[in-house]
């Protein structure tokens, strides 16, 4: 499923999705994506290797679950290829969410045997359960109405926050770009929820995190560029002050971006390092972006390049939503969805 959204967003980013794909392919896809809806739940599964068909009963559905990423880039991606989203369990879904968060304010990744809460504990499914919400969402645009711990799901956000500013997996550990992302939009989520929406700093005062701070540690990512071991030491010293302030990591770059575009706060970047490390380092000769210079290019990566070069508003890329994490013109696409137009 994840491998489908990378494609698909890259696709729809580039301007390509209906031109380089026929009205056949992008119904098979949706077809293929509601396959992996999971009964009861109304979350999707990553893929449909783990399908009971008729043997599913309430004893053994637990092998089967619904996971929560992939619920996210399952809806995102149905929303993308222009699905009405009709024949989502909307309602089992929105419980199924809620049934995943802890007494910490955390979500969970599925629920195991005896309804357990299973999986990570980490911003990365906040981001994905709030996110969900928010793509199910109708003409209500209350929280509460989501029936979510908002206050608590705020704590855990504010407690990942490291001593140097940038967020990380939990309280008390090493501050970390993706999961830096995944809790400002996390917050940047709740106050979408929320009539009016909120703006993503208000809640992140609100919440007590330090969006100062959190901008200063992702500032100081953006690195000196280091030439290979094996170059001599004439041309290190030549690249590195040709390439100063590029980044080494596809990734993190990505993550600090959209983050600070959440926060406008992304022009403080040096944007031509960055454009420049990305064209001449990391884009690949057939095609597509590697996470690291030397390296080959794969689907997450080509697609974190092109995010990455939308938020600046690159020639022929769409504009580009940091929170939803794919463009603004599929964000619109939501409101042609089945609740929303009844």
């Amino acid at each position: 499923m994840s491998f489908g959204f990378f494609i698909v967003a890259a696709l729809d980013l580039l301007g390509a999705l209906e031109t380089a794909t026929t009205a056949e392919e992008r119904e098979g896809w949706i077809n293929w994506i509601y396959t992996c809806q999971v009964p009861f739940t109304g979350g999707f599964r990553g893929f449909t290797g783990t399908m009971l068909g008729g043997v599913r009963s309430q004893y053994n559905w637990h092998w089967d679950p619904a996971n929560l990423p992939n619920t996210y880039f399952a809806l995102a991606t149905l929303i993308m290829l222009g699905d009405d989203l009709s024949r989502v369990r909307r309602n089992e879904c929105m419980k199924w969410v809620r049934s995943l968060q802890r007494k910490n304010g955390s979500f969970g990744e599925y629920l195991g045997e005896d309804h357990a809460i299973e999986g990570g504990d980490d911003p990365r499914l906040c981001m994905c359960a709030v996110g969900t919400l928010k793509l199910l969402q109708g003409a209500e645009s209350d929280i509460e109405k989501h029936e979510i711990d908002q206050v608590r799901l705020q704590e855990y956000i504010s407690n990942c926050q490291s001593h140097d500013g940038g967020i990380a997996q939990q309280p008390l550990l090493e501050a970390h770009s993706g999961l830096n992302y995944c809790g400002i939009a996390t917050l940047s989520f709740l106050g979408l929820l929320q009539n009016p929406p909120t703006p993503a700093h208000e809640v992140a005062r609100e919440a007590g995190v330090d969006t100062t701070g959190c901008t200063r540690w992702m500032l100081d990512r953006q690195t000196t560029w280091v030439e290979d071991e094996d170059e001599d030491e004439e041309e290190d010293e030549v690249d590195d002050a040709e390439h100063k302030n590029d980044s080494l990591d596809m990734s993190a770059m990505r993550e600090q971006l959209e983050t600070q575009k959440i926060l406008q706060q992304h022009e403080l970047v040096d944007i031509q390092a960055l454009r420049r490390y990305l064209l001449e380092k990391v884009a690949h000769m057939i095609g597509g972006f590697a996470k690291a210079p030397g390296e080959l290019p794969d689907l997450l990566h080509s697609y974190l390049g092109l995010a990455t070069l939308a938020i600046y508003g690159e020639p022929a890329l769409k504009d580009f939503d940091p929170t939803f994490c794919f463009s603004k013109e599929a964000v619109e696409k939501l409101n042609n969805v089945a609740w929303r137009r009844s």
